[in-house]
């Protein structure tokens, strides 16, 4: 993929549920990240970022997965605490997504504006923030919510540099 000329080095592996990683630390420590170490070294050596792909909670991991080189998250999921992962780790990474599609399909179109400008103004404080959902948007969500979430992406964005 860095061979012909990929400017990204994307891996995906999930890592989550919705409230905590699958592994110990122990067993993430020993048996997962010397291999995504390896992984991500390919990645580093060809002088492009990594963006790795995770679904659910993996607070947990993220500190040593900057420690190997990670520069984006992906998806950054609202079972996280938003707003600890920008404190703690935005100096360090790039948060991809961040836009809760699990509670999109029952919301009303302001509760959708609302939630989508408080992700934004929390993740894209200082930059460092690419706009999107947490996940697809699934065929559930009422079309109404789709247009209000990208008038409101559209309304907002280059407002957090």
């Amino acid at each position: 993929v860095v061979e012909i000329g990929f400017k990204i080095g994307h891996f995906g592996e999930d890592l989550g549920t919705q409230t905590s990683g699958f592994f110990s630390d122990k067993m993430f420590r020993t048996l997962l990240l010397p291999r995504l170490a390896r992984i991500f070294e390919v990645y580093k050596n060809a002088g492009v970022p990594v963006m790795m792909h995770s679904c659910g909670n993996i607070l947990q991991y993220i500190p040593r997965l900057i420690d190997i080189g990670l520069d984006i998250l992906e998806p950054t999921q609202p079972c996280m605490d938003l707003k600890y992962l920008k404190k703690e780790f935005g100096k360090d990474l790039i948060f991809y997504g961040g836009i809760n599609t699990q509670t999109l399909p029952y919301l009303a179109e302001g509760q959708v504006r609302e939630m989508v400008r408080d992700t934004i103004r929390i993740l894209g404080k200082g930059g460092g923030y690419i706009i999107a959902p947490s996940q697809e948007i699934m065929n559930d969500v009422p079309v109404a919510n789709i247009k209000v979430l990208v008038e409101t992406i559209k309304e907002e964005r280059g407002t957090f540099y």
